[in-house]
């Protein structure tokens, strides 16, 4: 039975926050809707992240898609659904850190980052926005990395997921139309980037004899 964002929350939910799985459900979803969009391979999930070596130090990537031993794609996956104030302030520098670690060597790599906050822990802060919408703000600014902008740090793509984690299983997805269509934009515009610098892979592509 084909696995959907609903099912990857409410396993989630169900985990331990120190269990190091808990993301699996996430990384199943992503490599399937990776696949239905045209990209079999995707590795990632079920303990098997993969290690993917950077300018300062290796790092374990939730999601990488590998050709001829380069990584051409790399996802990280994240949640936030405690102390939204304490965590946020410091998670943007966290991704642009190890975005910019990999790219002094891999520049070409395309980056996503995929996010679920739960909205049941979220708060006002003293500027109006809610510290997902702050969140959700700052990750625009830096998902525009594409020729001519190759910026250290920027990165090609983010998703953002609210939940409410006081909703029942099943109902968690604050906005599900919303949700969907972020969801569907994020994995075309990281796949239309990678299609552009390798053209090879693009299962659209004129093939010639």
């Amino acid at each position: 039975m084909k696995l959907t964002l609903s099912d990857a929350i409410d396993d989630l939910l169900t985990r331990p926050t120190q269990d190091s799985g808990r993301l699996d459900a996430l990384a199943s979803f992503c490599i399937e809707e990776f696949t239905r969009h045209g990209l079999p391979g995707v590795r990632g999930g079920k303990a098997n992240e993969v290690g993917i070596r950077g300018f300062g130090r290796q790092k374990d990537w939730d999601l990488a898609f590998v050709l001829a031993d380069k990584p051409r794609l790399l996802v990280s996956l994240k949640s936030i659904l405690k102390n939204l104030s304490g965590t946020v302030p410091n998670r943007l520098d966290d991704l642009m850190g190890e975005a910019a670690n990999v790219q002094q060597l891999q520049p070409e790599a395309v980056i996503g980052y995929v996010v679920i906050m739960d909205v049941a822990e979220d708060r006002i802060r003293r500027d109006g926005d809610t510290w997902s919408t702050h969140f959700e703000k700052n990750l625009a600014r830096i998902a525009i990395r594409k020729a001519p902008l190759w910026n250290q740090g920027l990165i090609e793509g983010a998703w953002l997921i609210r939940i409410d984690s006081r909703l029942p299983p099943g109902t968690r997805i604050v906005d599900v139309t919303s949700a969907d269509a972020i969801g569907q934009n994020f994995f075309t515009a990281l796949l239309a980037e990678l299609y552009l610098r390798e053209p090879a892979i693009n299962p659209k592509a004129p093939r010639f004899p």
